[in-house]
């Protein structure tokens, strides 16, 4: 879209974000939810890249993302909105009438070879869930109970039947690529918003609380954290741009490396962040009523989302792989993602 009409969208979606956000987590309710998913299914964002070219760049979508990050929002932007209509894409089916999230292995990374249990991700709204299997084969899911989440603001369900629903179809090499990095590149987006608007709080409560007649935006001690704090979100910044730009503009397989770069750099330097922010606010960010652990709570469970740092570092350590247009032999199998420690339920 052009410049005018992407303007147009993201302040839309500001507006949305400003009347829907959530202050505390006692403000998070069941009607609310509801009542905030359908103004954001309002707006018509799943549009944006259901169509072949799409209407949106993934530039522009990770940019709408980060805008969604930014407040403390219930609604279901990623999983049904931006990520389930960019597979159907690939797959070819984007004029379908379901509304699918995307089903991930229990402890919320990439689904793996055999997953012995499987959850839909970031649902609300969604009937079904896409579960993308190792081999690039699709299949839809029906949808089951709530599943316990360390995010408040995010619902997940389980997906019934381990992947073994309605086959939708077949991601080829270079797409299973382009899936990957096109989901890791929105979740660090989002990450990258949540960690900078936390940060700005944080130094906005420093410039208001007034400590020995001073405010304590005015020690030294507190003057270092909070630049750190702004250089990890910039870096973050920074990397995840990068990697959306190399969607738009580069082959797969370099596109693929560049959100993997981005996804460990958001996994260590958007929690650091954040953590230097919780300790600016001092006490009060550790109380229920305060809006800081609905940030963090958010941040952690997105460091360990689709990819772990120690499942990150190893796939950047092996040689790329490219498909048989690019050069070497290319399989329709995904690409490979390496996972580390015990499954955890977020």
């Amino acid at each position: 879209m052009d410049t005018e009409e992407f303007a147009l969208v993201r302040d839309m979606l500001r507006t949305f974000a400003t009347r829907h956000r959530v202050d505390s987590a006692d403000a998070i309710e069941p009607q609310a939810r509801e009542s905030a998913q359908r103004a954001l299914d309002d707006l018509g964002l799943a549009e944006l890249r259901r169509t072949s070219p799409p209407a949106a760049t993934v530039q522009e979508c990770a940019l709408l993302a980060e805008e969604h990050g930014r407040r403390p929002l219930t609604t279901s932007l990623l999983g049904t909105t931006l990520l389930a209509p960019e597979l159907l894409r690939l797959l070819g089916s984007a004029a379908e009438a379901s509304r699918p999230t995307v089903a991930l292995d229990a402890d919320l990374r990439f689904p793996r070879q055999r997953s012995a249990r499987l959850v839909a991700w970031d649902c609300d709204a969604a009937d079904s869930a896409l579960h993308v299997a190792p081999d690039g084969t699709v299949r839809r899911l029906p949808l089951g109970p709530t599943a316990p989440t360390v995010d408040l603001l995010r619902t997940l369900r389980v997906a019934v039947g381990d992947g073994d629903g309605e086959t939708v179809g077949r991601l080829g090499f270079e797409d299973g690529q382009r899936w990957q990095a096109y989901a890791l590149v929105v979740v660090a987006a989002e990450l990258v918003g949540a960690a900078g608007a936390f940060v700005e709080l944080s130094t906005d409560y420093a410039r208001d609380r007034r400590q020995y007649g001073r405010p304590v935006g005015s020690f030294q001690a507190v003057q270092h954290l909070l630049a750190d704090a702004t250089v990890l979100v910039e870096a973050c910044a920074s990397a995840t741009r990068y990697a959306a730009w190399c969607l738009d503009h580069e082959p797969p397989h370099r596109a693929l490396t560049a959100a993997r770069v981005a996804k460990a750099e958001v996994n260590t330097s958007a929690v650091e962040a954040v953590y230097a922010g919780m300790q600016v606010f001092g006490g009060i960010a550790q109380t229920w009523e305060h809006v800081a652990h609905l940030y963090l709570r958010r941040v952690l469970v997105g460091a360990g989302l689709l990819a772990t740092t120690a499942d990150l570092l190893p796939a950047l350590a092996e040689p790329l792989t490219v498909s048989s247009a690019g050069g070497s032999s290319g399989t329709a199998r995904q690409p490979a993602m390496t996972t580390a420690g015990p499954e955890r339920t977020r």
